[in-house]
């Protein structure tokens, strides 16, 4: 993955929370962060695309992946998932 450069990325967390990171963060720094608070429980901090500051924390048996979305995709909305509201009444 490139690294330092402006790019559109999501990450996902453990829980399947997903969100796209801002597009000043370094994927390459965000990486190393991430590795080194899962090693010793931490939080680790970024901003996503819209601006919140976001804190995640993180254990050696946590799961994180960071998508880099090619230029074709950048285009698209992420669509957040809405919970149980959402979902149809004969699913519920």
């Amino acid at each position: 993955m490139t690294t330092g450069q402006m790019q559109h990325a999501i990450i996902v967390n453990d829980d399947d929370d997903s969100m796209p990171l801002g597009h000043d963060e370094d994927i390459g720094d965000l990486k190393v962060r991430i590795e080194e608070a899962a090693a010793h429980s931490r939080f680790v901090d970024f901003r996503t695309a819209e601006g919140a500051e976001v804190s995640v924390l993180l254990s050696p048996h946590s799961r994180v992946r960071i998508a880099v979305l090619p230029p074709r995709l950048e285009v698209l909305d992420i669509v957040q998932a809405g919970g149980f509201d959402d979902l149809p009444a004969d699913l519920l």
